[in-house]
């Protein structure tokens, strides 16, 4: 049987309070069990869970519900575990008599804000009576409904499924199963298997038909199939927009639309709206190729920020918020103010940055802040991701919130959510429109100007140019089950999420104390902690960073160890997301079973001589050297030129007009516009060396010869350079 679900309802209580409950726990559980058999079922039929109704009397006791430990918001209790819905009469008792809801504070904090710092995605219902005041909260998670039908479901079980519907119905999931099983017939558009005729008839794909299964097939249709919807046409009214709708809403912003193209595509389309020729950007140097890339599309100039590379560990350290607020501010001769920040939150080995600090910055500086969330499309969706201030304000992790954050954040929901590969998100804050449309400082004149109507400014224009732009990048194929992953993955998360990611958070703990324990070692030996991996000379708890135990990073004694536990991790059928030369990166995903951490456990129990603090720093070749320049000419230029081939051992002192990529993680080294210097070519030749030829994206090889594509001489006198130019 599975777990129920738990509905915790606040409310005072009375002498009937028994009878009342046990009725709406019933008639709950019924309609929610009738809604589930409708959105969920396909095939053979399925147990749901029922709807357990657990009463809290006050504010306080609310809140000892909800966490575990008392002051500790780490981790949640298990009646908080397994929350699916929140349900809060209009007014409660006190001392002083009754008062409305919105006049309690739990924690010392405000109702709205107590829940969008702790449980901002799981939907909340105020019982209204009649003849109390009206509950002033401003948020789509939060709805009203008369308490009389919570008291007395079974005659508006109606009315409860509706209101279900709108909290978890994956709406374009719903269309495309009811169209495929109950409206498809014969098809004369494409694809041209044609609803898998082309497989199932086939004597020698026959077999590949059934591996894959008859829905997956005849569900892969054609944008003619009008009525379910088109990424291309965002504004009409279908269940693809009502999906991305619904998305909005778990994840709390002023809008979210589905990207087929991964969050690769979503960086080129954001940045091309964003920005204009000629302006300039800050960006983590070491940010995806794919920012590159839509920084050369966009005709963007670049300021690169320092980089932090962890000599030890072998991997990429965040940018201090010293060195954010100094570039930020930085005076520029040439006039050219920055127009956006790129930071990628959390890093590939899951360091987040305290984004609500530097989006303060940024509108203080009058600049927008553009989060590269790829590898978290989680955060929203347990406690363990809030931050409590000095204060005592409570600030989320997750870039795009209703509290403080970053104006835009993109999510490869893919990456560690229930969707397909590709399937990535793009979020606009609320933040972001009230900048636009509300804010009338100085600063931000020109984004008024950039996305206004008549000299106002408009979210209605911004959306407009994005939707323009992602028609350069959308498919006009899209594949369909690819968009309803994107959806299913949403409401799964609304739906159990906080059970999903408080699971894997005590695993991963209990790993981490068990492989310490078989290896006789300290757990921060085994496991390179916030300070290890970020680098010394910061203090980057006090400054908010964070570390996300869902990162796994098991560190080894030298190279040699590392290589020697990765045959037994292929041996044992284990595959690991990337490695450094004494690291192996272990992603835990909604999708990770406890089961995987036993067998990983094996390994390292076996294998426990190879893992532990690495004994000397590690260098492929003075890589600081390497990813400090700045660019000598604008990246698109450099990237549009002809050109010329030239041997990558003669490369030295040429401006770059290519990038070249060691994959994974996808830094580049060498970047379009670049003058190539010895410490790039050594990296690069240590890469080709190491891990061979095909390890390094963009490299031209003909046999063992290298070549790098660079400007000719003409060329170079001839573009532009940028205009930014440092102090």
């Amino acid at each position: 049987m599975p777990h129920p679900l738990n509905i915790i309802y606040l409310h005072s209580p009375s002498p009937d309070d028994g009878a009342i409950l046990t009725e709406m726990e019933y008639g709950l559980s019924d309609a929610f069990r009738s809604f589930c058999r409708k959105i969920f079922s396909f095939g053979e039929p399925i147990e749901f869970p029922r709807l357990k109704v657990i009463p809290v009397a006050t504010p306080k006791a609310l809140d000892n519900l909800l966490f575990a430990v008392e002051n500790d918001r780490h981790f949640v209790s298990d009646a908080a575990k397994y929350c699916c819905l929140f349900l809060f009469d209009d007014e409660l008792d006190s001392p002083d008599g009754p008062r409305a809801l919105d006049e309690f504070l739990i924690d010392g904090m405000a109702f709205q804000k107590y829940f969008l710092a702790y449980f901002p995605a799981i939907p909340k219902v105020i019982l209204t009576r009649p003849g109390h005041r009206k509950v002033a909260i401003q948020s789509r998670r939060w709805i009203s409904k008369a308490r009389g039908v919570f008291e007395a479901p079974d005659r508006a079980k109606a009315r409860i499924e509706r209101m279900f519907t709108y909290f978890w119905s994956p709406h374009f999931w719903r269309a495309l199963r009811e169209y495929v099983q109950t409206k498809a017939g014969t098809s004369w558009h494409t694809p041209g298997h044609n609803s898998g005729n082309a497989f199932e008839y086939s004597p020698f794909l026959g077999g590949i038909h059934d591996a894959f299964g008859s829905f997956s097939f005849r569900a892969d249709l054609s944008v003619s199939v009008e009525s379910l919807g088109d990424l291309s046409a965002p504004e009409a009214d279908t269940p693809l927009t009502a999906a991305q709708r619904l998305a909005s809403i778990i994840f709390g912003t002023a809008q979210t639309c589905f990207a087929t193209g991964g969050t690769s595509t979503s960086n080129k389309a954001m940045l091309m709206t964003l920005l204009r020729p000629g302006e300039v950007v800050l960006v983590d140097r070491n940010c995806h190729k794919s920012v590159h890339h839509a920084i050369v599309m966009a005709g963007a100039v670049p300021r690169y920020l320092p980089a932090r590379y962890n000599s030890r560990y072998g991997t990429w350290g965040p940018i201090p918020l010293s060195v954010l607020k100094e570039e930020l501010f930085r005076h520029s001769p040439s006039g050219l103010k920055p127009r956006l920040l790129i930071i990628t939150t959390c890093t590939y080995e899951g360091v987040l940055y305290p984004t609500w600090e530097i989006g303060r910055m940024c509108e203080e500086a009058g600049v927008l802040f553009y989060a590269d969330e790829a590898w978290a499309p989680y955060l929203n969706f347990h406690p363990f991701y809030t931050a409590s201030l000095p204060d005592g304000e409570a600030v989320r992790y997750n870039a795009v919130n209703e509290i403080r954050g970053a104006h835009f954040a993109v999510q490869s929901t893919h990456k560690a959510l229930s969707a397909f590969s590709q399937a990535s998100m793009i979020h606009v804050s609320t933040r972001f429109r009230r900048l636009l449309e509300e804010d009338s400082s100085k600063q931000f004149r020109w984004l008024r100007r950039r996305f206004g109507i008549k000299d106002h400014g408009s979210s209605e224009k911004f959306y407009h140019d994005l939707h323009e732009t992602l028609r350069y990048w959308h498919s006009t194929s899209p594949h369909y089950p690819m968009l309803a992953t994107l959806d299913l993955a949403d409401v799964q998360m609304r739906l159990e999420g906080l059970s999903l990611i408080e699971e894997r958070l005590h695993w991963v703990a209990d790993f981490k104390r068990r492989v310490s324990h078989a290896c006789g070692l300290p757990e921060e030996d085994c496991f390179p902690t916030l300070d290890a991996l970020s680098g010394a000379g910061v203090d980057w708890q006090a400054d908010g960073y964070l570390l996300d135990p869902l990162k796994m990073v098991v560190s080894f004694k030298n190279e040699k160890a590392r290589l020697r536990f990765e045959k037994a991790l292929l041996k044992a059928r284990i595959q690991w997301e990337k490695a450094t030369p004494v690291t192996i990166l272990f992603l835990v995903t909604v999708g990770t079973v406890e089961e995987n951490f036993e067998y990983l456990y094996r390994v390292c129990r076996q294998f426990s001589d190879c893992i532990g603090r690495p004994e000397e720093e590690f260098r492929i070749a003075e890589i600081p050297d390497a990813i400090s320049e700045q660019s000598a000419v604008l990246p698109r230029d450099a990237a549009l030129c002809d050109g010329e081939l030239v041997p990558l051992d003669e490369s030295e002192g040429r401006i770059c007009g290519q990038l070249l990529v060691p994959y994974p993680p996808g830094i580049p080294v060498f970047l379009p516009g670049l003058r190539i210097t010895r410490p790039m070519i050594a990296l690069i030749k240590d890469v080709i060396e190491t891990e061979g030829a095909d390890a390094v994206h963009g490299l031209f090889a003909r046999g063992r010869k290298y070549f790098v594509e660079v400007l000719n001489k003409d060329e170079e006198n001839r573009v532009h350079k940028p205009g930014w130019t440092a102090p």
